[in-house]
């Protein structure tokens, strides 16, 4: 379980306010209408994880604001970012309501929680409580012994070093296919 504590956004036309006395969850409103505001949280998943289920409590005063997206983005480079979940969210929920995004989601990079959002009027309010990610563990780790010993196949070099080689003495593919093999030769000496 998370708190939406942890939501920001870049959108200069999205204000966000954090709880206090009056209010215990995160209250985004706008200064813009519009149809596309993203508020971000990163989740706190650790690599080679399965992501199965995103749960998000939230209450909106507007009839007709509402969040319409959950996404999940990995990132691992600051320039690129691949958008691994994408949840498209009814228009008929209640106004008090924990939304709920099934998805099967590996963990390999940095995850991202991107809510989209909806605000028809200036004055509309989005709320957020909690924030709670579904995931099992290790779940890499965990598949069968055949695959693991595959990937570990694949992913061992077809040509090692030994102490007296250095990297640009290393034979190129071509050297390694034509290399002749070593004969051996076994006599067999019959005393007669």
């Amino acid at each position: 379980m998370l708190h939406a504590l942890g939501f920001v956004s870049g959108d200069p036309t999205i204000r966000i306010g954090y709880p206090f006395v009056f209010h215990p969850g995160v209250q985004v409103t706008v200064s813009e209408p519009g149809n596309a505001k993203w508020v971000y949280m990163m989740l706190p998943v650790p690599k080679g994880s399965l992501i199965t289920e995103i749960k998000v409590a939230h209450h909106r005063s507007g009839i007709q604001s509402r969040i319409t997206h959950i996404r999940l983005v990995q990132q691992r480079e600051p320039v690129a970012a691949e958008v691994v979940h994408d949840d498209s969210i009814a228009e008929n929920i209640p106004s008090i309501y924990v939304i709920s995004s099934s998805c099967h989601v590996i963990a390999e990079k940095s995850v991202l929680l991107k809510i989209c959002m909806e605000f028809a009027n200036t004055d509309d309010m989005i709320e957020f409580g909690s924030i709670e990610v579904q995931y099992i563990p290790n779940y890499e780790k965990t598949t069968t012994s055949d695959e693991g010993e595959t990937k570990r196949k694949e992913e061992r070099p077809i040509y090692t070093l030994n102490k007296k080689q250095t990297i640009k003495n290393q034979p190129t593919l071509v050297d390694l296919f034509f290399k002749t093999k070593k004969k051996r030769t076994i006599s067999n000496i019959s005393n007669t």
